[in-house]
């Protein structure tokens, strides 16, 4: 909301609003936040979630809300077993429903997590889009968006004007990021092209990437997918993409650091806490479970005279919640079997078992 006012508005008339610039903030778990940008999604699966006490939230499929189990995209969503966190507190599903395509909006909001407030139900956007604008920064170069549903135009020879034209306005910037948001969305007509559209998606396409295999200008492509399967090989190989990068669940010294930077973010000093015995007791939790740990312990804390937490309090909090990891465990090996061979582990530490003589040690690479 603009700072000077308070009021609902409806996402897409929100978005209307922030074309025509002007300071917004959004309400937040952690208080009044302001929105960094707005994107819009074309053409996104969507579901309808209602809530017991009436309230209903439609939002897209990969959109996430925070159950009682942790974070969870809608369309993983139990209406049967979840509970969602609310302003209210916990509330419970009793409804979904799939509710077609729709444009949708992702936010990104400087609050822990980048979560905010949707219809009251604490919700966060998947993160693919935090790491492009952290590539931006910590590069300090331009973050140019490709939205290639507006790349078609309606007449013969329109859309593969646009992209010569849009790969020119990339190279005038140069040095520059240019991010591709769900790029097998981009492409997912592109087999059947010939058939549906007279081929002009696999021209556009073909323009596309014989640019990214020839182009002599700085602008470092970074594409973003929630369906690895879907994307064809030719977009994978070297030359075009040159890594894909697999972020894997915490190991156990990347989970000591996330118990440290939680602990200090709610005044907690790491010093008085036994870490590696929690990090242990952690493993397949991620960053965000991690936390939630800590905020349960602290609520139990609280109850409990209001005393400080111990370490004994968190490895129990652990004990009353299953990560996700365990929960969809298929899903987490299937993700790991396919970027085995495929891609760049990015975790700081990746540590191998071997067989060695009589026992097994544990390498860092």
């Amino acid at each position: 909301m603009n700072v000077d006012e308070i009021k609902e508005v409806e996402i897409s008339d929100f978005f209307k609003m922030c074309e025509d610039e002007g300071v917004y903030q959004i309400e937040t778990p952690d208080g009044w936040k302001d929105i960094n940008f707005l994107v819009r999604k074309k053409n996104k699966k969507c579901y309808n979630l209602i809530l017991e006490d009436g309230v209903e939230l439609s939002c897209s499929e990969s959109h996430k809300i925070l159950t009682t189990d942790g974070w969870v995209e809608s369309k993983d969503v139990n209406e049967n077993i979840d509970c969602v966190v609310t302003k209210n507190g916990n509330i419970k599903i009793v409804g979904k429903s799939y509710i077609g395509e729709m444009d949708t909006f992702d936010l990104q909001v400087d609050s822990e997590e980048s979560r905010y407030y949707s219809n009251g139900i604490v919700s966060h956007n998947c993160g693919k889009s935090l790491v492009c604008k952290a590539i931006s920064g910590y590069w300090n170069m331009p973050l140019l968006r490709l939205d290639f549903g507006k790349l078609f135009g309606s007449l013969v020879g329109d859309s593969e004007k646009n992209a010569r034209e849009a790969i020119r306005l990339a190279e005038a910037v140069a040095p520059a990021i240019l991010w591709i948001d769900e790029i097998e969305k981009a492409i997912s007509g592109v087999r059947s092209s010939g058939q549906s559209d007279g081929g002009t998606t696999s021209r556009v396409l073909s323009t596309f990437l014989t640019w990214m295999q020839e182009k002599t200008s700085s602008v470092f492509v970074v594409a973003t997918a929630n369906d690895q399967e879907a994307i064809p090989p030719e977009f994978l190989r070297p030359g075009r993409f040159d890594e894909i990068f697999f972020v894997d669940l915490p190991y156990l010294d990347e989970r000591v650091e996330i118990l440290e930077v939680h602990l200090k973010r709610r005044g907690l000093n790491p010093k008085k806490f036994d870490l590696h015995s929690i990090a242990v007791r952690g493993e397949g939790y991620s960053g965000a479970e991690l936390e939630k740990a800590i905020t349960e312990a602290m609520v139990v804390g609280f109850r409990d005279k209001r005393r400080v937490i111990k370490t004994k309090d968190i490895i129990d909090a652990m004990a009353t919640f299953k990560p996700l990891s365990v929960m969809r465990e298929g899903d987490f090996e299937g993700i790991r079997e396919w970027a085995e061979t495929r891609c760049r582990k990015a975790n700081a530490v990746y540590k191998e078992k071997v067989e060695m003589g009589s026992g097994e040690k544990e390498l860092d690479l």
